[in-house]
């Protein structure tokens, strides 16, 4: 079989307990492959988070599964959910079908048997670096717009956080844009810095985006979250942009985000729906009272007359209570729509971390962070992913029949 020519440079490869044996061979099979590079190798599985295995960031790593098969399961799901982008190959002796469906559903995408095939290992380095090659050509991120139906419906607190769980605990490339044309509040929420760049002047500059030119607007949370802040004073020609440059804007930063949330000031004026006209899906927010409900169907109506898809808007319930004035039965017979998602009341909590500038913990030990985590297994596609390992376990099940399992 002749040699793939590498596309990008070549893959960087570390190993992780396999024995000389094992890494003789590995060695002897990828010495002519100008697609792979060997970066380190390891003796050890994974211990901590801050292991130097996940230090040496790599494309791929290539697991022995047989000299301590749970601690291998172990560092493969660590693998996967710090590094979530890179590739994990399962190396072993033994091709029972079982066997192969757990290490997929740890993280594996190959499952290798010994001794090294090097046709084998070859096509499976080809594959991660197609599958690389696609994610690259065809990343189109989502642009989801969190609006209020009306004033002080909580629209930046779920914004945030929904910005920060889908960056720290989904390992999505998120970034939140902060569209208020003046003095927006997300960067206070997450207590980030603010400096003079912002969102509206990157728009301003929308004929020559590119890389370079975007990174000194970011700001990064903690979490991984980037944020464009608003800008940090007034001026009126601020909300006159063009539906042309946000759609412009738009279209590159979904090259580089698999998420893009939107923190909409209040209103559908012009500003608001070139962003929104632009989103893949509108989260609508109300809150469970007869003025918020009011505005809320107004919006609705006013979102129709624009032509704005109904399937795509998302009526979210914040300050939820079973005990609260309006139920969800009159909400939902006044709109003639489903309720999407209703966020538990937890306003003195959470107004509590903002205004002591300490965001709370996304340890989900409230009802509150309970049901946000829930939220962003769905905007993260949680759900789709689960049924592709279903399917490729079975693929890989397949494949360890015809090996003799």
């Amino acid at each position: 079989m002749e040699n793939p020519p590498p596309v990008g440079g070549p893959l960087s490869l570390v190993t992780i307990c396999l024995d000389g044996h094992g890494l003789g061979q590995l060695r002897n099979s990828i010495a002519s492959l100008p697609m792979v590079r060997l970066r380190a190798e390891f003796q050890h599985y994974l211990t901590e988070n801050d292991d130097q295995i996940l230090l040496e960031r790599a494309d791929i790593y290539l697991i022995d599964f047989d000299q301590n098969r749970e601690e291998a399961v172990r560092t493969a799901e660590m693998i996967h959910e710090v590094l979530g982008r890179a590739a994990i190959f399962a190396f072993s002796s033994n091709s029972e079908p079982l066997l192969i469906i757990r290490a997929m559903q740890c993280g594996c995408s190959e499952y290798l048997l010994k001794p090294v095939d090097r046709d084998e290992l070859l096509n499976a380095l080809a594959r991660i670096r197609e599958q690389g090659k696609e994610k690259r050509e065809h990343i189109r991120g989502q642009v989801l717009s969190f609006l209020g139906a009306k004033g002080g419906s909580g629209v930046t607190t779920l914004a945030t956080y929904m910005g920060a769980l889908l960056a720290k605990a989904h390992k999505r490339r998120t970034l939140l844009v902060d569209y208020h044309p003046e003095l927006g509040d997300a960067s206070f929420y997450l207590s980030l810095q603010r400096h003079n760049y912002h969102f509206y002047a990157l728009v301003e500059n929308t004929h020559r985006l590119d890389a370079d030119l975007l990174q000194p607007f970011l700001v990064k949370h903690p979490s991984g979250l980037d944020v464009l802040q608003s800008p940090d004073g007034f001026d009126p020609s601020r909300g006159q942009v063009s539906a042309e440059a946000v759609g412009h804007t738009l279209e590159f930063l979904r090259s580089r985000y698999e998420r893009i949330l939107v923190d909409c000031p209040p209103g559908l004026d012009e500003a608001n729906m070139a962003m929104i006209m632009q989103s893949d899906q509108l989260c609508l927010i109300t809150t469970p009272e007869i003025p918020a409900l009011r505005h809320l169907v107004h919006h609705l109506d006013r979102l129709r007359s624009f032509d704005y898809p109904r399937e795509r808007v998302r009526v979210i319930v914040n300050r939820h209570s079973k005990k609260g004035g309006v139920t969800d039965d009159q909400i939902e017979r006044a709109i003639e729509k489903r309720i999407h998602w209703k966020v538990p009341n937890h306003y003195a909590e959470v107004m509590k971390a903002i205004n002591t500038g300490a965001p709370a913990s996304f340890s989900g030990s409230s009802e509150f962070m309970s049901s946000l985590m829930r939220w962003a297994d769905v905007l993260a596609g949680k759900q789709a992913e689960a049924a592709k390992i279903k399917g490729a376990a079975r693929h890989v099940a397949s494949f360890g029949a015809r090996a003799g399992g």
